[in-house]
């Protein structure tokens, strides 16, 4: 206990005399215990591995860039298993080495407990720009008659309701956008349709490396999941609603409506996480997670509507599947 004391106090010591950030510090003064100052080539750093939680910004197949919990520095981690984490994940890295390369710090090791913990990530929560009351009853033609939704739309639209719209960065406008620059989402999209994946999964990660808070970006990547894993799709689709989520205020009543293309991001991560709740077996929660998105944009432009019934009614998702086949033979 006593070396561990005398390790932070050294390192707290080189961050007053240098002005570096703790991580950085620690690296040095690691690297300094160990005889590697001045060396580019990976050795260990201690007699035992150092462990730092971490938020994921992007992965590729061998190494995923992080940025440490609590500071503004980044290490890109090279390590097995990295299949298990997704952007937006906080992490331990367990770390065995640790080098600089121009000026660049990296490190290899093992990952441990990936988890969902965006409260923990250091984002700074997008501002919503209110866009005032409307009125959906006499914006929108109702649902009327027999139509199983007709009874939850007159509850959601039985008085008019403050509406707002999401921050560009949602939808992958960051600021300096060139103006003959594409949106890296729309642009990954399609990519995805013509079948060109992985382009569209690399232009994906860069959006995210850049800002963890681009919503898109997070439910595309669960699009590219979505059909061969409903498990690692939810992860995706989670980790958007609880980053857009941080930018409502508690008992948020308003709306965000699908005609404000802001706010589509945030809504096509609920629609996701809903349909992989659906697909997974949990109908409870699915419906209400249908629920929810339906109180957001009332107008359901998503068709959310038609699986909200099917899971009211304990429908599951192989049932659903087997009747669309049936209706377009």
């Amino acid at each position: 206990m006593t070396a561990h004391r005398d390790l932070k106090r050294i390192i707290r010591e080189r961050q007053q005399k240098t002005g570096e950030p703790y991580t950085a510090a620690r690296i040095h003064v690691m690297r300094e215990r160990a005889g590697l100052l001045g060396r580019t080539d990976p050795e260990p750093i201690a007699d035992e591995p150092s462990r730092l939680d971490a938020a994921v910004l992007k992965m590729n197949q061998r190494s995923v860039r992080v940025r440490v919990v609590g500071e503004a520095s980044q290490i890109t981690f090279r390590s097995r298993g990295i299949w298990q984490v997704v952007p937006g994940h906080l992490v331990t890295l367990v770390i065995e080495k640790l080098w600089t390369w121009k000026g660049d710090t990296y490190a290899s090791g093992s990952i441990e407990n990936p988890r969902i913990a965006v409260d923990r990530l250091a984002l700074e929560p997008l501002p919503l720009r209110d866009d005032g009351l409307i009125d959906l009853r006499a914006t929108y033609e109702p649902y009327r008659g027999r139509d199983p939704y007709a009874p939850l739309w007159r509850k959601l639209t039985a008085k008019p309701r403050p509406s707002f719209v999401m921050d560009p960065i949602a939808w992958g406008q960051f600021p300096g956008l060139d103006d003959e620059e594409e949106n890296p989402t729309c642009e990954a999209a399609e990519l995805a349709r013509a079948g060109h994946r992985a382009e569209a999964h690399e232009l994906l990660m860069e959006a995210l490396g850049r800002d963890l808070r681009c919503l898109d970006a997070h439910a595309h990547l669960g699009n590219l999941e979505f059909d061969h894993s409903p498990e690692r799709a939810i992860v995706h689709y989670e980790i958007g609603l609880r980053i857009g989520e941080l930018w409502l205020p508690p008992d948020f009543d308003g709306v965000l409506l699908w005609g404000h293309i802001y706010n589509r991001p945030f809504l096509r991560c609920l629609h996701g996480h809903a349909l992989c709740l659906w697909r997974l077996g949990q109908l409870r929660e699915a419906q209400q997670a249908f629920e929810h998105l339906l109180s957001l944009n009332p107008n359901d432009n998503q068709g959310a509507r038609f699986c909200w019934d099917d899971v009211r009614h304990g429908r599951g998702w192989e049932e659903d599947q087997d009747q669309e086949a049936v209706g377009h033979t």
